[in-house]
């Protein structure tokens, strides 16, 4: 993730993209588990939210976390990372992933995915 300033408008990416609805980003297969490295490069946290599936904090800034839980939205702080473990089940097709600040979603810090 990735969000700088520039003449004072907000330029948010995903992986260096801006968000594109006849983009898929991501395909996962369907009924499967996977592991995601979620990297914040930027000086700002960004609360990132997978539509459908909820996902596990199973790492944080390269250690393992103390407690793990399923969760529907999580923070990822600023210049860090974390691992997140998600289950690809009871839904196949096409959904959103998002940073849950609006400005940044509305400024194209969003992405898709697509299970099969």
């Amino acid at each position: 993730m990735d969000g700088d300033m520039g003449g004072g408008m907000m330029s948010a990416t995903i992986n260096g993209l801006v968000f594109d609805a006849t983009r898929v980003d991501t395909t996962v297969q369907f009924d499967s588990v996977e592991d995601w490295l979620l990297t914040n490069t930027s000086p700002l946290d960004h609360p990132m939210h997978l539509h459908v599936w909820p996902m596990q904090i199973i790492e944080q800034s390269g250690q393992p976390v103390d407690t793990i839980m399923w969760q529907d939205v999580v923070n990822i702080p600023a210049r860090s990372s974390m691992r997140v473990r998600i289950a690809c089940d009871d839904f196949s097709g096409r959904i959103e992933y998002h940073c849950h600040i609006l400005d940044h979603e509305d400024s194209g810090m969003m992405g898709s995915i697509t299970a099969n």
